[in-house]
């Protein structure tokens, strides 16, 4: 098996993220299974709407490349899962997004989720996201930081001091804002790796934190396996990712190029 693991940040800037982001990858996949681990030339804070536009041509750009080189599975390694809509309609494997994956398995860990979001722009734009999705049915509060600048997170990976008072930080947003959530969810893969390396999995309240790397991952495993039982299908082509037929392929590949669909029948 092999899966495309597609993180939308530059793997050169932020400090110690890429290492231990790869070390959880190793941990959670299974030994029959590849990964890929692939970054952006360009991606920092995809938070930003204009960036977050630009980011979803390069996830379906390397979506493209994970389908050529024979993937069985692509993961958005993002936690806004820019491009994830977009990629479902293309790829013939199945495809993941970090939020949505992350909040979906945080519903069988408890009946309430909490966020931790590094700062405030990033939990409205991230809230907008959850309701546009349907996905703030269970949640109980958004814990937010003072962090605009979000690659200073890196640091900490390196800085034993800096992850301290990052940690606390942490720890004082939780105790404040998410005393009624059941499972508290680390809105971001650097967040995610933070928690993991200062080896954090719940708060004083009894509150667990959810790894959604390696849920990701395991969920990515268990998502080819059903594809394989099912007969090769997993993303509905009915109605929201239904793909166009014959005659309008044609029209598409004069329009747009061979590539815009790629390895697919109808």
């Amino acid at each position: 098996m092999r899966i495309w693991y597609q993180s939308l940040g530059r793997l050169d800037a932020w400090g110690g993220y890429p290492a231990h982001l790869g070390a959880m990858i190793e941990r959670a996949r299974s030994a029959a299974t590849e990964i890929v681990v692939n970054g952006t030339k360009r991606g920092i804070a995809e938070y930003h709407a204009a960036l977050a536009h630009e980011a979803k041509g390069d996830v379906l750009h390397t979506l493209r490349r994970a389908v050529a080189e024979g993937a069985d599975a692509f993961v958005i390694g993002n936690f806004f899962d820019i491009g994830l809509e977009e990629a479902r309609e293309i790829a013939p494997f199945p495809v993941l997004g970090l939020g949505e994956t992350s909040i979906s398995l945080s519903h069988f860990m408890g009946q309430s989720y909490g966020l931790i979001c590094p700062n405030a722009k990033y939990a409205a734009r991230l809230e907008k996201r959850l309701r546009a999705d349907r996905l703030d049915a269970r949640l109980a509060g958004i814990a937010v930081l003072d962090m605009p600048r979000l690659t200073a997170m890196g640091d900490a990976f390196d800085d034993a001091d800096a992850r301290a008072r990052l940690l606390q930080a942490i720890e004082q947003a939780v105790e404040r804002d998410l005393g009624a959530a059941e499972v508290v969810v680390p809105a971001g893969g650097v967040v995610m790796a933070l928690m993991d390396k200062a080896g954090v999995t719940r708060f004083g309240n009894g509150a667990p934190v959810l790894n959604g790397i390696a849920g990701l991952v395991a969920m990515a495993e268990a998502s080819v396996g059903l594809a394989r039982l099912q007969g090769g299908t997993f993303t509905s082509r009915h109605l929201s990712h239904a793909r166009p037929d014959p005659q309008e392929r044609t029209r598409i590949d004069e329009l747009y190029g061979p590539d815009i669909f790629p390895h697919w029948t109808p």
